[in-house]
């Protein structure tokens, strides 16, 4: 098939004159959890008033695979679609806080891991992640609250936020493909539906 037939799943960002390398790096977007309302209200209205600064518009979420490394193609969605449906949904919590000194920085702690992490595996084994970059760290599933801080920030907003930040479960029905528009402003494209 040539490439001016393949039908993609979403348009990408055209004009990235002005985005770093680090930023190009997410440019096809990547799979995450974004938690239903009333949580990511509530989420997100902690990071705005926590300094959330990692330079990019996007909201509260949980990420799980590695950044795509090409524009998602409507066969590589519906390989997708055949690995989320054979994953049964389940509950997510999230709380109380944790931090990962010496990297500073303060979020949710995200359980059950195993879960997340299954489902993780699964969804990277789909061939529209062949080539991408490897992951820098193991992976540990948690929800940013700030970020880009200074040691004692870290410290300070561990102590400050242990009894007022918000802790719940939700169940993770889905799982959402975001990618970033010319400004760097994430927004949803899609949703892959687990299984019941």
């Amino acid at each position: 098939m040539s490439p001016d037939t393949i039908a993609f799943v979403t348009d990408y960002a055209t004009d990235t004159r002005s985005w770093s390398d680090r930023q190009l790096q997410y440019k096809y977007g990547a799979l995450l959890i974004i938690p239903p309302e009333p949580h990511l209200s509530a989420a997100n209205k902690l990071r705005k008033e926590y300094r959330w600064a990692q330079g990019a518009e996007i909201d509260a979420h949980i990420s799980l695979t590695v950044r795509l490394p090409r524009a998602i193609t409507t066969a590589d969605w519906q390989e997708l679609e055949s690995i989320a449906a054979k994953i049964q949904r389940f509950t997510v919590r999230y709380g109380p806080l944790k931090h990962y000194l010496p990297f500073p920085g303060v979020c949710w702690d995200i359980e059950p891991q195993d879960r997340l992490d299954h489902l993780r595996a699964a969804l990277e084994m789909a061939s529209c992640f062949k080539g991408a970059l490897a992951r820098p760290y193991p992976f540990s599933a948690h929800m940013t609250i700030a970020e880009l801080l200074t040691v004692e920030q870290t410290e300070q907003y561990m102590i400050d936020l242990e009894t007022t930040a918000p802790r719940g479960d939700f169940v993770c029905g889905y799982v959402s493909y975001v990618a970033p528009d010319a400004d760097f402003r994430f927004s949803e494209r899609a949703r892959l539906k687990l299984g019941d």
